[in-house]
């Protein structure tokens, strides 16, 4: 499963606050570029009155997400009238020299800048996306933005659609701003528009999934109607685009995406199930608040506060889910114990923090790190608030209302303070745990009534086979460890791997069963994946009493309420 980050682009209200006060409205007319029926690019129109000195910067898009150059997907960037345009000091920005407060209008071409289909081994679809069909853009990495005031009103058009085609993007509302053209989504060709029961909360999906339209839009309705709910915030727009990205072979899965402040970009390959699904949407429309709304985040070194953006918003994500009852006990626990193996057998555990800095876009295991500390310290400080008689519900609220007032501290600043307020001194753990790199192991009994936490050793896992190895050699198996359990199964270099019937990636006590080729007959091979060495591992074992009253308070529990 892959999860994207949106970066908050601090850099960019750096170069733009000082531009003078919005004057008049800056637009954008997006136009299909077709070619025998089929779409070849995305022209995009962008209209506006430049800056009273007679110079206006643009900025082309750079770099976003994990993405570098950017800038390769806009084509044939020109002035159509007042003003010239010359190179600026860095390759994504342009000047124009102009008159005073001269309208201005620029014309370019959003193209997709790879080759072939959106696919798994690619990732999330962040760069634009061309297809003979269909498009999806990301304001970051295709909107081409004057240097003018951050709250310069825009408008966004559409023009010369396909018959037949849809439309949808949350550039669209009333109010909008410069400041928030970056963080959007605009999809449009063959994608299926829906709302939910809140009208205000539109789907956009394409391609064939293992759910229903339906029942997908009604779980985007609960998860976002929920989160609302929390916040005590009124209904307001909020899209969701779901695209199908390609797998490489029926086995491979992933299922990501990124928040975008009142939209959530969803990327999936045909095999996603509605459960993931459902902790990806609820994980990505929590980031609406978690950090933006409660303080944001740092100028520089961003990934340094991403124990508390992405970790505090996995441990909402999972209570918010059970709160709405769209997961059980079971399923949380499910969930937690899964993270709770990974997080045991991650190679960089003891990393400090200045290591998430250097290496978060670089290494996965490093990515996850922050996720998977700060959700086991956010459900820590939260039975410590509780026995003070409050808890981290109580805290976040209270960060937003200090945000609000114009406290201007980050929200990972404002954090200790408020946990303070709330009677928890959290410093020494954010330093032991957070910027040392210390192991967080939690209390026994930080569930009950639920069940209790139980922490023992156990097997390491290990397929018994280079899995790394089986792509480049053609799905042929090498590398059978002679003294694990795969090659006492029966397992040999040289047979070809067809698919696995059963067993969990990273669990050593669960039977694995792979169905290989041998020769010209197919064989199912089971065994226990356990490899050289142990580790310590923790996991939420769950009451089997559990029901009745003490289910209620255990619904309670994790729910928050």
């Amino acid at each position: 499963m892959m999860i994207g980050l949106r970066p908050l682009g601090a850099a960019l209200a750096v170069l733009f606050c000082t531009a003078q006060a919005p004057s008049q409205r800056i637009e954008y007319t997006l136009t299909p570029i077709m070619q025998n029926g089929a779409l070849q690019a995305l022209q995009v129109d962008l209209r506006f009155r430049g800056q009273g000195d007679g110079e206006t910067e643009l900025r082309l898009p750079d770099s976003w997400g994990g993405q570098n150059e950017l800038w390769r997907g806009i084509e044939g960037l020109a002035i159509v009238s007042g003003a010239e345009m010359r190179h600026g000091d860095a390759v994504n920005l342009r000047v124009l020299s102009h008159a005073p407060n001269a309208r201005i209008h620029v014309r370019y071409r959003v193209i997709q800048d790879w080759d072939g289909v959106p696919n798994a081994e690619q990732g999330n679809a962040y760069r634009p996306v061309i297809q003979p069909g269909y498009f999806h853009i990301i304001g970051d990495a295709a909107l081409v933005t004057p240097g003018l005031h951050l709250a310069t009103p825009v408008r966004v058009r559409k023009r010369g659609m396909p018959r037949g085609w849809s439309f949808a993007s949350d550039l669209e509302h009333p109010g909008l701003a410069l400041g928030r053209v970056w963080a959007s989504v605009t999809v449009g060709g063959d994608y299926r528009i829906h709302r939910g029961v809140d009208r205000n909360i539109r789907v956009a999906i394409r391609g064939e999934w293992r759910f229903s339209d339906r029942s997908f839009v009604e779980r985007v309705n609960e998860i976002i109607t929920g989160h609302r709910r929390f916040w005590n915030d009124r209904s307001s727009p909020y899209l969701v685009t779901v695209t199908q990205i390609a797998a490489p072979d029926p086995g491979w899965l992933s299922i990501g995406g990124t928040g975008l402040d009142d939209a959530f970009a969803f990327f999936a390959t045909p095999n996603a199930e509605a459960q993931p699904i459902a902790r990806t949407l609820a994980h990505e429309s929590f980031h609406t608040w978690i950090p933006g709304r409660i303080g944001g985040m740092p100028d520089e070194g961003e990934a340094g506060s991403y124990w508390f953006s992405e970790g505090f918003t996995d441990f909402y994500t999972g209570r918010m889910l059970v709160r709405e009852g769209i997961w059980t006990p079971r399923d949380f626990a499910e969930d937690l114990n899964e993270m709770l193996n990974a997080y045991a057998q991650s190679p960089v555990r003891d990393a400090p923090n200045e290591r998430i800095l250097a290496d978060f876009w670089s290494d996965r295991a490093v990515q996850q790190l922050p996720y998977q500390r700060g959700r086991l310290l956010a459900t820590i400080w939260d039975a410590r608030l509780r026995g003070h008689g409050r808890g981290l519900d109580e805290v976040v609220r209270e960060m937003r209302e200090r945000a609000l007032a114009g406290d201007p501290l980050k929200a990972a600043e404002m954090f200790p303070i408020v946990a303070e307020w709330g009677g928890v001194d959290v410093r020494a753990d954010i330093e032991t745990h957070v910027e040392q790199g210390a192991p967080v192991l939690l209390p026994e009994d930080v569930f009950a009534p639920c069940g209790r936490i139980i922490t023992r050793e156990v097997a390491a896992f290990d397929r018994g086979w280079n899995s790394e190895a089986l792509r480049s050699n053609g799905g042929v198996i090498v590398g059978v460890d002679p003294a694990l359990p795969a090659y006492a199964a029966g397992l040999r270099d040289g047979m070809v791997f067809v698919r696995r019937d059963a067993g969990v990636i990273g669990d050593a006590e669960t039977p694995i069963t792979y169905v290989v080729r041998d020769g010209d007959d197919e064989r199912a091979i089971t065994y226990l994946p356990r490899g050289h060495g142990t580790f310590v591992r923790q996991a939420l074992e769950l009451d089997p009493a559990l029901e009745g009253e003490g289910y209620a308070r255990c619904v309670a529990l994790i729910g928050g309420t």
